[in-house]
């Protein structure tokens, strides 16, 4: 299937590793060229070397998301680097399990900021230059706990992905009449070293429970990316995909 997507700018948060790295190399096969953003710069540093193996141009790049600042900042030097972005992918995310009764004041705000507020910075950051030019992509990752209120996730984080769930439907109609497109994408468990750190039991609690049987990996995630980044999907948007291999099925 041609994609659409060769030449255009990609910018991907939490880029670093697991889902994030995963599209951003997805993308280097469809010809794009990549910015690659974490707060770690050298994981960063990693992927865009991978994704430069595949003949893309990519470059990373340090955000720390916490900074209200920082999604301007990484949307100046990418366009600097690259030019405008076609394709922006919320990545970047904490995850954290805590009882409600145990839940701080900090530990809420820190993931408010970082899971959902930096959604909304970083979309208000290309959204200029994708209105100038009546077209862009904005996909948002959000997550299955956003659905569902959380399993094994702390209150907070299921919180900030149901904001990121709502968001992007708010991003879907006001953007749409410039040919902006906004869709997410609820992974449910997935293979990354976030889950790597679960105790085994509920890993294999969640298998039993997931009719495909088995986590889900990044590249599951990173297929779903690329198809709503794609010319296939232009008339998608305020979408969400879950991908979950129907463990949770609306």
């Amino acid at each position: 299937m041609e994609t659409g997507l060769s030449g255009q700018v990609v910018l991907i948060t939490g880029a670093g590793g697991g889902i994030g790295a995963a599209a951003a190399l997805a993308f280097a096969r469809e010809g794009a060229r990549i910015a690659l953003a974490d707060i770690n710069l050298a994981a960063a540093q990693a992927v865009a070397a991978q994704a430069q193996a595949l003949g893309a141009e990519a470059e990373a790049f340090r955000v720390d998301l916490a900074d209200p600042e920082a999604a301007r900042v990484l949307v100046a030097q990418v366009t600097e680097r690259f030019g405008p972005v076609d394709v922006l992918v919320n990545n970047a995310g904490i995850f954290q399990s805590v009882a409600i009764e145990d839940l701080t004041v900090a530990a809420w705000d820190r993931m408010l900021d970082i899971n959902l507020r930096a959604v909304l910075l970083c979309a208000q950051a290309v959204l200029p230059a994708m209105k100038a030019r009546r077209r862009g992509r904005i996909i948002n990752i959000a997550s299955m706990a956003g659905e569902v209120g959380g399993i094994k996730a702390g209150a907070h984080y299921a919180a900030a992905k149901a904001g990121v769930i709502c968001l992007t439907k708010a991003l879907a109609k006001s953007e749409g009449p410039y040919g902006i497109t906004a869709n997410c994408i609820n992974p449910g468990v997935i293979d990354t070293p976030m889950t790597q750190a679960w105790p085994a039991e509920w890993l294999q609690d969640f298998i039993a429970q997931t009719p495909l049987g088995r986590l889900g990996t990044p590249e599951d995630v990173a297929g779903a990316v690329i198809f709503l980044a794609s010319s296939a999907a232009s008339f998608l948007t305020g979408v969400q995909i879950d991908v979950n291999g129907g463990l949770h099925i609306a």
